[in-house]
């Protein structure tokens, strides 16, 4: 298949599979919900997740059974659309699938610092074995970091890991180790980016990526302000190293006295002509929301096939998140107006 047919595959791909994404009448249903069941049943009968939910007993399904078989509809998305990928595009499928791993990684050892580690059974994504470079199965069996290190020994994430092994009766440091390994994949799609790609196809790319991690960086920070107080010196180990923003910008940002400060001085960067058209309920929704209107642009106007597969993976991610917010709501017996609130488009 030739370079320009590849990517129209790709691109013609991804706008017909976001095609199929929840409607507003779908939502509306799904807010209507009495209980879990109810919910599941309306996923598997009327929505593009039926196929991901195939043999599920809607009648006796909870939360924990249910998130990773939606969250496997995603998998095989990205392993439909690469399928027509070349070299550059993989590089966003590689991308992915690592976020998917440390999400595992991390939910494991927070489990391991609680001391309930064999609950990790329980919410294993089996299906995320077959494009993982990682055994999930070997995950279900860690009790104590070193269990990890033996899994991730002759990964990427092996070295990483290293750094931050606990010392005897310490608990591990799971914000600091989630933030250096994703920070190291965020570096080897950014320098995989600029070692492959030329020319405008490349500076898009770099322009779209980099957007994105200023969104969760903002975010972040004003999420840090707000519930922890903390000062610039705690908020910079566990930001981005990467992204639009200048470097005096974003300590600005961080020095800032409250999260209000930091959501004003925002605005001041260009962050600010978007962050103006937003409609969200909560601050902390503003990532979401930031990533759903830049992602919706770019879908249906960008001629890259990257950008495109990148940003049909985030709106679905944001559709299976609030997915997963009203199933939890429903479980807690929230009308459809409280669920309402809850959920980004």
């Amino acid at each position: 298949m030739s370079s320009t047919m590849a990517s129209n595959a790709i691109l013609a791909k991804a706008r017909a599979m976001y095609g199929k994404s929840l409607t507003e009448t779908d939502y509306k249903q799904l807010m209507d919900c009495r209980n879990v069941p109810e919910v599941a049943a309306y996923l598997k009968s009327r929505t593009s997740y039926r196929s991901a939910l195939t043999g599920l007993n809607e009648t006796e399904v909870h939360r924990g059974q249910l998130e990773p078989m939606l969250r496997q509809n995603l998998y095989y998305d990205i392993l439909a659309l690469s399928r027509y990928a070349k070299d550059k595009t993989l590089i966003f499928s590689d991308f992915v699938i690592s976020e998917m791993e440390i999400e595992q990684i991390i939910r494991c050892l927070t489990l391991v610092n609680i001391g309930k580690p064999d609950e990790y059974i329980y919410s294993m994504p089996l299906s995320l074995n077959k494009f993982a470079g990682i055994n999930l199965e070997k995950l279900s069996y860690v009790r104590s970091f070193g269990d990890m290190q033996e899994v991730l020994a002759g990964t990427n994430y092996e070295s990483v890991l290293k750094k931050y092994k606990p010392k005897e009766g310490e608990k591990i440091n799971i914000a600091l180790l989630e933030a250096e390994l994703n920070n190291q994949n965020y570096g080897r799609v950014i320098n995989a980016i600029e070692e492959t790609g030329s020319g405008r196809d490349k500076d898009e790319l770099l322009d779209v990526f980099c957007a994105m991690l200023d969104f969760r960086n903002v975010s972040r920070i004003i999420r840090l302000k707000k519930y922890f107080h903390y000062t610039e010196e705690r908020i910079y180990p566990l930001l981005i190293p990467y992204g639009k923003l200048s470097r005096r910008a974003m300590s600005e940002l961080c020095s800032a006295e409250s999260a209000k400060e930091v959501f004003e001085l925002a605005r001041s960067t260009y962050l600010g002509r978007l962050m103006s058209k937003l409609k969200y309920n909560d601050n902390a929704q503003m990532t979401d929301a930031l990533i759903s209107m830049y992602c919706k642009h770019h879908l249906r106007l960008s001629p890259n096939p990257t950008i495109v597969m990148i940003s049909y993976v985030y709106l679905k991610e944001i559709e299976l998140k609030n997915i997963v917010n009203i199933i939890e709501a429903t479980r807690y017996g929230w009308s459809p107006d409280e669920k309402e609130k809850m959920l980004v488009r």
